[in-house]
């Protein structure tokens, strides 16, 4: 069985969509990051960043348990696992990889700090606003270059790195003002709108997407009771700011 540690995050559906892609077995846990679950020892000694989602295999590699930390992580472990949605070939295996690493190092981190500035920033942040809703609609439009020329981002297949890309587009759809308050809300990203219905058809990835969102709830309620140090403690600021 494997254990899956997560709230509601477009990095937490990439891996309940794995998984059932993959038709894994698997449970889910809710970690309170408003409550500060994440910086409690037992979690820290499998999640040296503190973050989710974290994935334990209790039959891992050589049967033994194996921890896995890390969404893109996850992502390879589950196909080196499972033996699916990442190609053998040297050549299509590296244009997966490049596309899940774009993903891991710039949407991902890009658009979580555009929502970070536009959703719990104060007022007289406008440059870090304005820079990061740059930065999303540039990747955009690198995903739109890329799904112009080929099916799926890392080519002729469905892969891992779609997978990694689709949660975050999702909430992308509706959280983004230039797309959220849009009639036609990808109409300027015509191959993208294309790309992500036919994900969104997939009944592993709707299944994947319930399972995440199982957590919503749960982190609608504790941050509507986060108290100031509660909030400061999630962001890192304040007196929990490192120094």
């Amino acid at each position: 069985m494997i254990d899956v540690y997560g709230m509601s995050s477009p990095n937490v559906s990439k891996v309940t969509i794995m998984l059932e892609e993959c038709e894994l077995p698997y449970r889910t846990h809710h970690v309170n990051v408003i409550a500060g679950q994440q910086f409690e020892p037992s979690f820290s000694r499998i999640s040296p960043n503190n973050k989710v989602p974290v994935l334990v295999d209790a039959a891992g590699p050589e049967n033994d348990p194996f921890t896995v930390f890390e969404s893109g992580a996850i992502l390879l472990y589950l196909a080196g696992k499972s033996g699916q949605l990442l190609p053998a070939a040297a050549r299509e295996r590296s244009l997966v990889e490049q596309w899940l690493m774009l993903q891991v190092a710039s949407l991902g981190p890009m658009f979580g700090q555009y929502v970070h500035f536009l959703r719990h920033a104060p007022q007289g942040c406008e440059y870090a606003r304005e820079r990061y809703a740059s930065e999303a609609k540039r990747i955009f439009k690198v995903l739109e270059t890329r799904l112009e020329e080929a099916v799926f981002l890392g080519g002729e297949d469905y892969s891992i790195a779609d997978i990694a890309t689709f949660p975050w587009i999702r909430a992308a759809l509706t959280i983004f003002p230039w797309l959220s308050q849009a009639e036609a809300p990808l109409s300027a990203y015509p191959a993208v709108r294309a790309w992500f219905d036919g994900i969104d058809a997939r009944p592993a990835v709707q299944r994947g997407i319930a399972a995440g969102e199982r957590f919503l709830s749960e982190d609608v309620t504790a941050f509507k009771g986060a108290d100031a140090a509660a909030l400061d403690r999630f962001f890192g600021r304040g007196r929990f700011a490192h120094r």
